[in-house]
């Protein structure tokens, strides 16, 4: 998931810039205003999961909201996880030596030195739950859902509660022949699921049709990304405007001096699933 931000003083000026646009509509003349930048921040990406050599740190600094230029990369940082060095491999992006696999249970200590400054983070790679199998069940038209087959799955968690999910749908495109996911992070955890027992879940708002292939992507997380991801959906799920409340920096977990972002600890698990 990647990200980009911008810093509270500069969305404070934005909405200022809005008032002052709505005095000045009936004026001719042309008025030039110049905004002042907002406070440069570090904006950490850091991931490490299950999947082989997916794990990835991506440092980049903050922009300020009109800019058009590229978001600055950081490419002398020195970067660590559990004291492995993960090196810069280009673009801000930094890897560590192939093959690397994340460790379900197993705690991860982010390291970053950067221009004289240490930022640190600490998450547990949570086990994902069991996903025993996925079905289709036919559904008649419904509302805006057109007759077609639902997507169901088989789960099992026997782990304590409560444990948090971060989950992505999508569909094999058949004519550009690529992987095309839904632009929707949808969140869930196990409060409400049984636990020790096998039970069937149907994907919401799902039709599907024989021959389609469906993708479902389940990803574990802690509480602190749970909150992340949430926020997230928040301040992006509309376009902005003057009833909309105001943008935010996001919760983080990255702890240090001007920086925001987030270190997510993912233990994956992918589902192909064709309709037949």
């Amino acid at each position: 998931m990647m990200l980009h931000f911008i810093t509270m003083k500069t969305m404070k000026n934005i909405f200022i810039l809005m008032a002052f646009v709505f005095t000045i509509t009936s004026c001719k003349e042309a008025i030039t205003i110049d905004i002042p930048s907002g406070e440069k921040k570090v904006v950490v990406e850091a991931e490490v999961t299950t999947e082989t050599d997916s794990s990835y740190v991506k440092l980049t600094m903050s922009a300020d909201y009109y800019s058009a230029d590229p978001y600055p990369v950081i490419d002398n940082a020195n970067v660590s996880v559990n004291g492995i060095i993960f090196n810069n491999i280009g673009k801000g992006i930094y890897k560590a030596p192939s093959p690397y696999v994340g460790v379900r249970g197993q705690t991860y200590n982010l390291n970053i030195v950067y221009n004289g400054n240490t930022y640190t983070s600490k998450a547990l790679l949570e086990p994902m739950f069991r996903i025993d199998s996925v079905f289709q069940v036919f559904k008649p038209k419904a509302g805006f859902l057109k007759a077609g087959y639902s997507i169901n799955y088989l789960g099992f968690d026997d782990r304590s509660k409560i444990k948090y999910t971060y989950f992505r749908l999508g569909y094999f495109d058949t004519i550009v022949h690529r992987d095309s996911l839904s632009d929707n992070k949808i969140l869930f955890n196990s409060d409400q699921t049984p636990i020790g027992v096998e039970y069937a879940f149907e994907l919401p708002f799902t039709r599907f049709q024989i021959g389609e292939e469906a993708i479902l992507i389940f990803r574990s997380i802690d509480k602190n990304m749970n909150d992340f991801i949430s926020a997230y959906n928040t301040q992006t799920s509309g376009a902005p405007g003057p009833f909309q409340s105001p943008p935010a920096n996001l919760p983080s977990n990255i702890v240090g001096t001007g920086v925001v972002g987030y270190f997510a600890t993912y233990d994956v698990v992918r589902k192909r699933y064709t309709v037949k």
